[in-house]
């Protein structure tokens, strides 16, 4: 260097320029031959080496995988590497002499964000220019790199974000894990008003329909504490929002221009389970913002599907309002269906006739098909709208249960209930004779009815079998199946141990059975006055 101050600073100048000009190249040619950060430090280092004319070079930083790793230029480095990093953590720069070395260090800086350091090994007894020449050279090296560690940083960060989303959504209780993952998002993307809604795949009526609406970065309304008016509309046209079809719930919360959707699609047949809709506090989302939605998308699609198999697994046996508190309950298959002892009114209700009917009046096997499909979906309405329990269809049979899963309600209520069911199960098969869709029952004779049996009774239930199903079992249910198996069409039998906790005016004279395999005859009454 020169003794002229003001030429030595244009040669300090030059020097800087020179590195900067070479690590530019260099990392251009990386960005072209798309070199991982490996190779690409191997041209690097040597080339800052030669440049500050140093010994060694030292970067310790994060690589693809986002673990942070030393890499090295000049063989064995005289320090150690872990308190170098820790001293620059603060991001102050360090001059340290070390035996025959003199170590020059700063910290590397992505974006307002720590990301490792760099050092270079220079002579032991450098001046303090040639010192303050070396962190310059440092520097501008460390810029070049920071710039081209920045898409490792912008990964790093997605991937930090990916994980908390992640992680938001594990949680076993849906809507929270929803309201945790729109946290996480929101520290993220500049979003001001929000909408999302999904649902089951195969929920036609919406019962299974969930929803969040964001305005202003503030939760206004969500399906876990609704309020009535804004759910009934939100449940009326949400699955038109889902589908394409109506954007009237945008409308609604006046959620217009700049948005960013996003489909959440199913994963085979790609039918819809909901979508977000989402709008930017700046108009519209840069290439950052977008991806970490599709990001929040992709995560909370893949949670849905769980969720759908949890719902589909549930609503086999349970009404949609049951299977939502259930799935409030991270243990709600220990907590509420895990097999027990308890007090249960059982019914048993059977087409009358149907043999006659699918042989002699409907016969193509389809339109039979069809016809135990609308009559049993009636039925297990009556049984969901009474609080029961759709333990399993039996060819014509179908069997309900009031008590489970929560077994919270006295039994007057419980047998009242499961009689309110079987007289509208008698009444909605008695007008399967008008079903437009099955003209061959209108004045048929004897009629289209129903023989039920309706007991109150001990029984042993919950999930069993390898497709855990929800069931029962005791002499008291086998009881109640004997009992429909003895009653006339259009006759419902009720226990006498149902009969004592109702209103005895309700029923005729009693009667008794003797049944083959059961040691005392079988003491019942019929129902002959609507319950209720």
């Amino acid at each position: 260097m020169s003794n002229d101050p003001t030429r030595t600073r244009l040669e300090v100048l030059e020097a800087r320029d020179r590195l900067n000009q070479a690590a530019d190249e260099a990392l251009e040619l990386a960005l072209r031959d798309r070199l991982s950060l490996g190779p690409t430090l191997r041209s690097l280092l040597p080339l800052l080496a030669s440049h500050a004319n140093a010994h060694q070079v030292w970067v310790r930083t994060f690589d693809e995988d986002l673990q942070l790793r030393d890499f090295r230029y000049g063989g064995e480095l005289p320090f150690d590497c872990d308190a170098i990093h820790q001293a620059t953590e603060r991001g102050d720069r360090l001059q340290r002499h070390l035996g025959d070395a003199t170590l020059v260090a700063q910290p590397l800086d992505v974006a307002g964000e720590l990301f490792g350091a760099a050092g270079v090994i220079i002579e032991a007894h450098a001046s303090p220019e040639r010192v303050a020449v070396v962190a310059g050279l440092l520097d501008v090296w460390c810029e070049e790199l920071d710039n081209y560690l920045a898409s490792i940083a912008r990964a790093r960060h997605k991937e930090r974000i990916g994980r908390a989303l992640g992680e938001a959504l594990e949680e076993p209780v849906l809507e929270e894990g929803v309201n945790r993952a729109l946290e996480v998002l929101g520290a993220e993307v500049p979003y001001d008003d929000l909408f999302l809604v999904f649902r089951h795949q195969d929920d036609a009526r919406g019962s299974s329909l969930h929803y969040r609406v964001v305005q202003d970065g503030k939760l206004l309304h969500d399906s876990r504490s609704p309020d009535m008016e804004i759910d009934d509309f939100v449940r009326l046209h949400g699955p038109k929002l889902i589908s394409g079809e109506s954007r009237e719930l945008l409308d609604r919360f006046g959620i217009a221009g700049g948005r960013e959707e996003v489909l959440l699609a199913g994963v085979r047949d790609h039918r819809l389970l909901g979508r977000l809709v989402v709008t930017s506090k700046h108009g519209d989302f840069n290439t950052y913002d977008r991806d970490l939605l599709e990001r929040f998308s992709s995560t909370l699609r893949r949670r849905v599907v769980d969720f759908n198999r949890q719902w589909k697994r549930l609503t086999q046996f349970f009404a949609p309002p049951v299977a939502r508190r259930l799935l409030q309950h991270e243990d709600h298959v220990e907590r509420f269906l895990s097999p027990r002892l308890q007090d249960v009114a059982i019914l048993f209700c059977d087409i009358s006739g149907f043999t006659r009917i699918s042989e002699q009046v409907i016969s193509e096997p389809q339109r039979i098909g069809a016809l135990v499909d609308e009559w049993s979906r009636q039925a297990v309405d009556a049984l969901w709208a009474t609080g029961g329990v759709f333990d399993k269809m039996v060819g014509d049979c179908i069997i309900g249960l009031w008590g489970p899963p929560f077994f919270e309600e006295d039994p007057a209520t419980l047998c009242r209930r499961a009689l309110e069911a079987a007289w509208t199960i008698r009444d909605l098969t008695r007008a399967m004779a008008d079903h437009p869709d099955f003209p061959e029952l209108r004045g048929l004779d004897p009629a289209i009815t129903v023989s039920t049996g309706v007991s109150f009774a001990p029984l042993y239930v919950g999930l069993f079998g390898p497709n855990e199903d929800y069931t029962g079992f005791s002499s008291g249910m086998n009881n109640t199946a004997r009992l429909q198996g003895i009653a006339p069409g259009d006759v419902i039998l009720c226990m006498e141990s149902l009969v004592d906790h109702v209103d005895p005016k309700l029923f005729g004279e009693p009667g008794e059975a003797v049944v083959k395999n059961v040691a005392e005859p079988l003491r019942f009454r019929p129902l002959i006055q609507a319950p209720g």
